[in-house]
């Protein structure tokens, strides 16, 4: 029993007398304390970075997400809907003449105009779906398990809500139309197209044909001429539809 007792104290004495162990032992106090404000700057800075990725993410003018956004979602939409046997649908949207309207009503009314169509857009959206601006007055919606007749039934929902409201300005109400673009792939379809970017390109392609429909129309255009257009209507000579309900 003495002799442990007495070589507890010996330790005590070595701990107490030994420079290097005092020198250990502050050294492992002060990296534990440099490990403790690391670990409070990495959070900071993963934090900071997840502000920023935000920002990064939204359109200043209109408040929702932008064009960088849509891409990333884009990719991971076609790519789940790929593997899981999904229809995957663009709205691609395009305010009408809206060039006449900055050089008219000046470019901060244009602004406040495009902000409210985003606000009418993503109250007419499901919580699910990707809104975003993706370039001057053109707007895409990316819905997920979702058909072509689900997509422009929304399409539709959308060109007559913008077509039937005034939008302010400080003088006078002012009328706005849209011409839309559909596109859908659906589960065979993903065995053809690899690239994401193809679906919108099929619906910017459908909105300019609804350009030259007269524009206030929504058109829908398949990713393969083959396919077949449902109805109400096929457009003769063209594998697009213009849909009225």
């Amino acid at each position: 029993m003495s002799n442990t007792v007495e070589l507890k104290y010996a330790t005590g004495w070595i701990w107490r007398k030994s420079p290097f162990l005092k020198w250990l032992l502050r050294s492992g106090e002060d990296a534990a304390e440099k490990n403790r404000e690391l670990f409070f700057e990495n959070r900071t800075l993963r934090s900071e970075i997840e502000r920023l990725k935000k920002v990064n993410f939204i359109d200043d003018t209109t408040g929702i997400h932008n064009k960088r956004y849509l891409q990333v979602r884009l990719r991971e939409e076609f790519a789940r809907a790929r593997r899981h046997g999904f229809s995957l649908s663009t709205v691609f949207i395009d305010l009408d003449d809206f060039k006449s309207i900055n050089d008219t009503y000046g470019h901060i009314i244009g602004d406040r105009i495009l902000k409210e169509v985003a606000s009418v857009l993503k109250s007419l959206c499901r919580s699910e779906d990707a809104l975003a601006r993706f370039g001057g007055e053109e707007f895409v919606i990316l819905m997920s398990d979702t058909s072509c007749h689900e997509a422009v039934a929304l399409a539709e929902r959308i060109r007559k809500a913008i077509a039937g409201r005034r939008f302010s300005s400080e003088k006078t109400a002012i009328s706005l139309s849209v011409s839309i673009g559909v596109s859908t792939l659906a589960d065979g379809d993903f065995n053809y197209v690899i690239n994401p970017d193809e679906l919108i390109c099929i619906a910017d392609k459908a909105m300019y044909m609804a350009k030259d429909k007269g524009k206030n129309t929504t058109c829908y255009l398949p990713p393969f001429p083959e396919k077949d257009v449902f109805s109400p209507s096929v457009v003769p000579g063209q594998h697009s539809q213009r849909v009225s309900v």
